[in-house]
């Protein structure tokens, strides 16, 4: 049953034992819910997100596939019509040209046949402070931008309006470094919950909800 008809019957309940002297706090639950509405429309094309650490040590696979992975998840359960370019081709495309960081964002979009790209910059990516730190810590900061393949270069940032990106940070808990592997898993849930984070300006985002965060 839905949280309003719940509240509903409570309130039909308390109204019929205690008079109807409380419907200042039930308001908030039997009213609309608040909907942030989706910033910006991605394209029903073409869409091909480009993930990129600006610190080279901070390239994480592990991190980043699983971002991707998590994204396009959360993009078909949003019913958002993009196309999204597998992630291998990008990939593949950065392995066979080495000078591929030099390339601008529309040049790779034409290469990989897209009409728009999804940009995250990764500014940093932690996992543990040191590589003999005793304590996992992952944290991630990263610029999310738009951009339009085929639109004119002054005008190929499509969104957010702020140059330099959506500023996007995440953090979770630390937890004590006993092997490796917990490291990838650590790397894996951040990136998923970095996801979220990343998705919502595509789509309406209902407020009273929680953002999801991997336990």
């Amino acid at each position: 049953m839905h949280r309003w008809k719940l509240a509903a019957a409570g309130l039909l309940v308390l109204c019929t034992s205690t008079g109807c002297n409380i419907l200042g706090p039930a308001a908030y639950y039997l009213g609309p819910r608040r909907i942030q509405k989706a910033e910006f429309k991605l394209t029903e094309g073409r869409l091909a997100v480009v993930i990129e650490a600006v610190r080279p040590e901070q390239d994480n696979p592990v991190f980043t596939q699983a971002l991707f992975d998590k994204l396009a998840e959360i993009f078909r359960e949003q019913k958002i019509k993009s196309e999204l370019v597998p992630h291998r081709a990008v990939l593949e495309l950065r392995q066979a040209h080495p000078d591929f960081a030099k390339w601008s964002l529309q040049r790779i979009g034409r290469e990989l046949r897209a009409e728009q790209i999804l940009y995250l910059r990764i500014e940093n990516l932690q996992l543990r402070e040191t590589p003999d730190h005793p304590l996992v810590t992952p944290e991630i900061s990263l610029r999310s931008k738009v951009v339009g393949v085929h639109a004119p270069t002054p005008h190929a940032r499509l969104w957010p309006e702020e140059t330099a990106g959506r500023a996007i940070s995440c953090k979770r808990p630390s937890k004590e470094a006993t092997d490796t592997e917990l490291i990838d898993t650590e790397a894996w849930k951040l990136a998923h919950d970095t996801a979220h984070l990343v998705s919502h300006p595509f789509f309406d985002v209902d407020l009273e909800e929680r953002t999801p965060r991997e336990p």
